[in-house]
């Protein structure tokens, strides 16, 4: 494997991370622990786009993202929202008692006992696609990209049948959604931003029927029930309940994608750990932890100081003043984990684990779909360890700058990843 050649200059480091240099995008983590050791806060001015704090340290990531000084609202224009539309309020952007009141009437509804009802539900899906992917291969096996034969498709399934949406529409709305998310990217072009802003607005028209559906034929989805749920007389409106599903939808898509393929990834460069997961499926949970904090399919959360304030260590941060939390590096902080670069799948077992990874955020929006996330994860690594007897790289030697990522920044996940399947 080639050595990665990182250089000292923090300013140097940021930009590289930011702006999303091959390097950085394939092979973040020496980046990350470059620019902690040389400037845990780094405070960075970019013409035209005011000061930034980039954040590498778990502490200060986690501090920034419950500092109820800091919010993202103020981030929107940064992070894609160029629309400016009257009614677009989605919990994805709001703050304070607006943000509260959306959350709590989400929260009502997506419950963990619903998640939990779904599991069925979900092992059902996940073996239809491993059966796919087995007749594919043959008894003898063979290579098939675990990205778009599993990991795409199953989160569209899962989410679609949680939201209810038709089996017919999921493709479209993987479709919608894929554009949709580039427009959350820190430093997006004019032409991503544009085909975002499409994307949402045609996602928007397509709930807004559905909307209108599920009132008049009300069903057992979460449509229905955000639709019908109430707090001391308070409901959502019909524009706050098309923009929570699709933020719900958005935000289940991707990310789930991201972690079946940076997890598949991550336990075929440690078949020892693999193979402890296929010894011990008690560690599922724990391995699941663990492949969210190794390589989290989020890696940059953005924050606004809307007041002074400041940084754990009393280091001021003015009004005004951005803040870009590298979730990647946190969750890869020596101070936090011991040997954060090793691959530990039982890292999270037991009566003491350590702090959970700072993979779904953190304080106010922490991600509402998180308990469902780590469920589909659990039952999908379960049961493609479980199902086959071989799982390894295509080409086990390939540089991992030669590997499809996806060009972000904010997010890291793999367009494609070639593997070798042997049915069990």
């Amino acid at each position: 494997m080639t050595e990665t050649v990182v250089s000292a200059d923090p300013r140097i480091i940021a930009m590289e991370l930011l702006m999303k240099a091959p390097a950085t995008v394939s092979s973040p983590y020496p980046h990350y622990h470059a620019l902690r050791t040389a400037a845990p806060k780094y405070r960075m001015e970019q013409p035209g786009q005011g000061v930034g704090w980039v954040l590498t340290a778990y502490d200060d990531c986690r501090a920034a993202l419950r500092n109820p000084s800091l919010d993202k609202s103020a981030q929107r224009p940064r992070m894609g929202d160029s629309r400016g539309r009257e009614g677009a309020r989605t919990l994805l952007f709001l703050d304070g008692p607006e943000h509260t009141r959306l959350r709590g009437l989400v929260s009502r509804v997506f419950t963990p006992r619903r998640t939990e009802t779904l599991r069925p539900r979900l092992t059902a899906f996940v073996d239809g696609l491993l059966d796919d992917i087995t007749a594919r291969v043959g008894p003898g096996g063979g290579e098939v990209d675990i990205v778009g034969s599993f990991g795409f498709p199953l989160p569209v399934m899962v989410i679609g049948e949680l939201v209810g949406v038709p089996p017919e529409d999921w493709p479209l709305l993987r479709r919608l959604t894929r554009a949709a998310s580039g427009g959350l990217e820190i430093f997006a072009p004019e032409e991503v931003l544009k085909a975002s802003d499409q994307a949402l607005g045609e996602m928007e028209e397509y709930f807004a029927d559905l909307v209108r559906k599920r009132r008049e034929d009300p069903r057992d989805d979460l449509a229905s029930a955000l639709g019908q749920v109430e707090i001391d007389g308070d409901r959502l409106s019909v524009d706050e309940l098309i923009q929570v599903i699709v933020l719900l939808f958005g935000a289940g898509f991707q990310t789930m994608t991201d972690l079946i393929g940076l997890g598949t990834h991550a336990l075929c460069r440690n078949p020892d750990q693999l193979q402890r997961l296929r010894a011990e499926p008690e560690l599922t949970r724990s391995a699941v932890e663990e492949l969210l904090r190794f390589d989290s399919p989020v890696h940059v959360l953005g924050r606004a100081a809307f007041e002074d304030t400041t940084f754990v260590d009393g280091t001021p941060l003015s009004s005004g003043e951005h803040v870009i939390t590298l979730i990647g590096a946190a969750n890869r902080d020596p101070a936090r984990y011991a040997d954060p670069d090793r691959l530990d799948i039982a890292r999270f077992a037991g009566a003491e684990p350590p702090e959970t990874p700072l993979s779904f955020a953190w304080g106010p929006h922490h991600c509402l779909g998180a308990q469902l996330a780590r469920a589909e994860g659990q039952i999908a690594f379960r049961r493609l360890v479980d199902r086959f007897a071989v799982i390894e790289l295509a080409d086990p030697d390939a540089d991992e700058i030669d590997l499809e990522w996806r060009h972000s920044s904010t997010f890291r996940g793999l367009e494609e990843l070639r593997v070798r399947l042997v049915p069990a």
